[in-house]
């Protein structure tokens, strides 16, 4: 059953139906989509994916593996974190489980590289001018050569990759592609499935129109691997080890986490944030700025404040809390209170003039978590009377 139709584009009252075009159609085929994507890199969906790996900087294509393979598409970020991607037609069953297995073993063979050789051989393959990786990076600010190699070797150690397959009608069966990531269960990836239809404007031959599409995606949960696809999956299916369940990014926040505030913090954190998930419905989910950060958010979109990877707390109202500004803030006094502070700004700033922090905020949990059901008691009674 086809689940998405064909896009039309308006000029003013005018509907012009776009025609869609296979890509065999296309010259060089399997080739035009890596020269598409290597030199686009913004037509991927890469954030959706994994926060982690926003802003990839294409590197090379063909990159010759242990296995004799060559990948097709090679991706780095200025925080160290590697794509590997295949792009493929697809023509019939076995293919399509071929090329899953076919990117496992290419993300195994970079998990045993170490950065010297990824760093020779990327360039090589991409017949770059330049003589080191971090040249192609060096126009960011703020950005450490000898930080920048040591996460590009920590996620080869791991072999800590986001896995694209980037493919025209790619089809598959869920229970086919499980058995093939199980394959690879001692890897840190997330694998995903890209659809790139591509559509032509009739009145402009030169003119193509690609909506990509995210059709699967993998979830890391402790070499076990769950699929989110755009096709419904049985809830139990997914809800043996559902509360381990943990993206790349989130993998790489707490790592962060544990070296300003140590592992012991680290770990009452995460089972502070268990706690409050399981008992009143508050999700810690990774926010979307540049900085690492989880946003502490009821279902219906209350945010009770966004933590960071350096351990700051920050409270601030968002925009169901903005015509309720001064019910937001009795929240915000009542953990400041807790600890003799005061709200200044986005911040709680303690009598000792330091900001209010986790390791803070693990001293008065339990007061924290009175002060939780205190005003959601509130948030669900205003809810009633809107």
């Amino acid at each position: 059953m086809k689940q998405h139709a064909t896009p039309v584009i308006f000029k003013g009252d005018k509907a012009i139906n776009l025609k869609k075009v296979s890509l065999e159609s296309l010259s060089h085929r399997e080739g035009w989509i890596q020269d598409l994507c290597f030199k686009h890199p913004n037509l991927l969906p890469f954030a959706e994916l994994e926060l982690s790996f926003d802003d990839m900087v294409p590197i090379c294509r063909e990159l010759t593996t242990d296995s004799r393979g060559r990948v097709d598409l090679v991706y780095i970020n200025k925080d160290g974190f590697i794509t590997i991607a295949e792009c493929k037609l697809w023509k019939n069953s076995e293919a399509r489980r071929e090329v899953v297995g076919q990117i496992l073993d290419y993300a195994k063979d970079l998990s045993k590289w170490n950065y010297p050789r990824f760093e020779t051989e990327c360039l090589k393959a991409g017949n770059r001018s330049e003589k080191k990786l971090f040249e192609i990076f060096q126009e960011y600010p703020d950005i450490d050569e000898a930080e920048f190699v040591d996460n590009i070797q920590k996620n080869l150690k791991k072999g800590r990759f986001l896995l694209l397959i980037i493919g025209d009608g790619i089809r598959e069966n869920m229970e086919e592609l499980v058995k093939y990531i199980h394959r690879s269960g001692n890897l840190h990836f997330t694998l995903g499935l890209i659809e790139l239809p591509v559509f032509k404007n009739p009145e402009e031959e030169s003119e193509f129109i690609i909506t990509p599409r995210i059709l699967v995606q993998t979830k890391m949960i402790e070499r076990v691997i769950s699929i989110i696809s755009d096709k419904p999956i049985e809830e139990d299916k997914l809800e043996q080890g559902k509360e381990r369940s943990q993206t790349i990014s989130e993998e790489v926040y707490f790592e962060r986490l544990e070296k300003n505030i140590g592992t012991e913090k680290t770990e009452e954190f995460k089972q502070l944030i268990t706690t409050i998930a399981s008992q009143f419905n508050i999700k810690a989910s990774l926010g979307r700025g540049k900085k690492g950060s989880f946003n502490l958010k009821l279902p219906n979109g209350y945010n009770f404040g966004t933590i960071y990877d350096s351990g700051d707390i920050e409270f601030i109202g968002n925009g169901r809390w903005a015509d309720k500004e001064a019910f937001h803030r009795k929240y915000i006094d009542k953990i400041a209170h807790l600890v003799d502070g005061r709200f200044e700004w986005k911040y709680i700033k303690k009598t000792d003039g330091e900001w209010f922090c986790i390791p803070d905020l693990l001293e008065i949990k339990e007061k924290w978590i009175e002060a939780l059901m205190e005003i959601m008691d509130e948030i669900f009674r205003l809810e009633e009377n809107d």
